[in-house]
């Protein structure tokens, strides 16, 4: 066989492997190899790139992160998605609850990278009075803040009545010195004062507030109010009076509501919670 013959030849046989088209493998992962042949030599491609999943009729696997706000939401759609390997997870302090649909299994891993995520949301009740917490405030912008939160008042240990009474008198005591503000036996605060107007004559009096009120507040929308004790303080600078309200471990409370939404999670689902955070 002559050189000319045997180099028609290979070309022959290149030019029939190249109209053969690829070889379909499959890998490791379940995704698809494609190997064929060029001029150049033989070549591999991943069909599982992005440059050519996006061409399938459909994904190999699922993935993404899903975020939800409440209970109901994440009781819908780890029944639709999660199996007997999926793991959910709970971060108290976060109010997060992360789920991991394809979690490892026993002897065999898979990718973890389906998530269903419920973030509790703040209300705004609770958003309103943390906002406020530990902030000194004029008398009239703390009395205002008050009567516009009226109904978040617990009527323990003080009546709402007392305490929109209260606002009300510091609203109507803008044209006033403040002196002093004696704590007295009890804890609540008396406060003196002179009338500032020339018609008043500089006539002078005492305000005693509640030196503690309390609040009944939802943290999220899936738990009931919780009553919050707010313990009042002042502050006497030129005669002019502020005010500030700090709330009682509200974080003890955040973390409390959390669990209750958990045990609803749990109870829907019937799973267990671990605590913590799956693995990134």
């Amino acid at each position: 066989m002559t050189d000319d013959t045997r180099n028609q030849l290979d070309t022959v046989v290149e030019q029939a492997r190249q109209a053969a088209g690829p070889a379909l493998l499959e890998a490791v992962d379940g995704s698809e190899i494609a190997v064929f042949h060029t001029l150049d030599g033989v070549e591999i491609v991943d069909l599982g790139d992005d440059e050519y999943a996006d061409r399938a009729d459909r994904p190999r696997r699922k993935s993404g992160t899903t975020v939800v706000q409440d209970v109901a939401s994440f009781v819908q759609y780890y029944g639709k998605h999660a199996d007997t390997d999926s793991e959910v997870y709970a971060n108290l302090d976060a109010g997060l609850i992360t789920a991991v649909l394809d979690a490892h299994e026993i002897n065999d891993p898979r990718w973890g990278c389906h998530r269903l995520i419920l973030q509790l949301i703040a209300t705004e009740p609770w958003k309103r009075w943390t906002s406020k917490d530990r902030r000194m405030m004029p008398q009239v912008e703390f009395a205002e803040f008050l009567e516009d939160n009226l109904t978040d008042l617990a009527n323990d240990p003080v009546p709402a009545a007392e305490v929109l009474e209260v606002a009300r008198t510091f609203q109507a005591r803008t044209k006033v010195q403040f002196s002093s503000g004696i704590v007295q036996a009890s804890g609540d605060i008396r406060l003196k004062y002179e009338e500032t107007t020339d018609a008043s004559g500089g006539a002078r009096g005492e305000l005693t507030v509640p030196h503690a009120f309390a609040v009944a507040l939802a943290p999220f929308d899936d738990c009931d109010p919780y009553k919050v004790n707010a313990r009042l303080r002042h502050r006497i600078e030129g005669g002019h009076l502020k005010l500030m309200f700090i709330l009682d471990r509200p974080e003890d409370v955040i973390r409390d509501a959390v669990k209750t939404v958990v045990g609803q999670v749990e109870d829907a689902c019937g799973i267990t919670v671990m605590r913590g955070a799956p693995a990134a």
